[in-house]
């Protein structure tokens, strides 16, 4: 296990959940509740090149353990093995930006899901497997905690097919959705409990189905105000 500390700044929560439970919208909404929160982190192309480059070497042995599994998801799943790679050196930067409080919505624990899902990362003794460990012990020492989100799967579909935005499970049947669903959910799910098995991250479930956006964001700043004042450890919560 990694024995790295989180360095001080802000604290960097990730807001994470399946298709349709609504990250986007209750990002725009905690960021006008609490103007001390940076919402989302987004990488500059040219400046990170030469990390680009680097990481495209050492990930070398990915790429063959993905073409053994799965070639057709090995662009994506290398693309987002580098994300986690490139990720402290972005959040390095924001450090100085003066925000108490960075809040993401497609950051390590979206890529370590997208891998688990796609590459059966979490399972096995090769390569990958003991690189996408490895990442999960290095996101437990700089997240401060992890919202996961969900919701009821008929509405989370009704969701997926209504927004504009495309999806590739958009004109699936229902079972073809639930089960895109249900596997990103048991993903973030699984990788939460292993963020939080020492206690450092901490972890709060909210139900996104029934209750209007402003209360849900209110909750998210409350929760991300307890973490910000309370470093001790606190088990999983969960909310209606």
């Amino acid at each position: 296990m990694s024995h790295e500390h989180p360095q001080a700044g802000p604290q960097v929560i990730e807001l994470i959940g399946p298709a349709g439970v609504g990250k986007t919208g209750l990002l725009r909404v905690v960021a006008g509740l609490a103007p001390g929160v940076r919402t989302g982190l987004r990488f500059d192309r040219v400046r990170a090149l030469p990390i680009v480059t680097w990481h495209a070497i050492a990930l070398t042995p990915a790429t063959l353990d993905m073409l053994f599994t799965d070639a057709r998801w090995l662009s994506a799943g290398l693309r987002h093995l580098w994300r986690l790679r490139a990720f402290p050196s972005l959040l390095e930067r924001a450090r100085g930006s003066g925000h108490q409080t960075i809040l993401l919505d497609e950051g390590p624990v979206f890529s370590l899901g997208r891998l688990s899902v796609f590459q059966r990362a979490h399972e096995g003794s090769g390569w990958l497997a003991r690189a996408w460990n490895a990442e999960v012990a290095r996101w437990r020492n700089r997240l401060t905690g992890v919202v996961l989100l969900d919701g009821d799967n008929d509405i989370l579909a009704q969701r997926i097919r209504n927004r504009a935005k495309q999806h590739p499970v958009k004109n699936g049947s229902d079972r073809q959705i639930f089960e895109f669903l249900d596997g990103y959910r048991a993903a973030y799910r699984d990788i939460a409990t292993r963020l939080n098995a020492d206690g450092r991250v901490q972890i709060v479930e909210i139900d996104t189905t029934t209750r209007p956006f402003e209360e849900i964001a209110a909750d998210i700043v409350a929760a991300m105000n307890a973490w910000g004042h309370r470093p001790e450890s606190v088990p999983a919560q969960r909310r209606a």
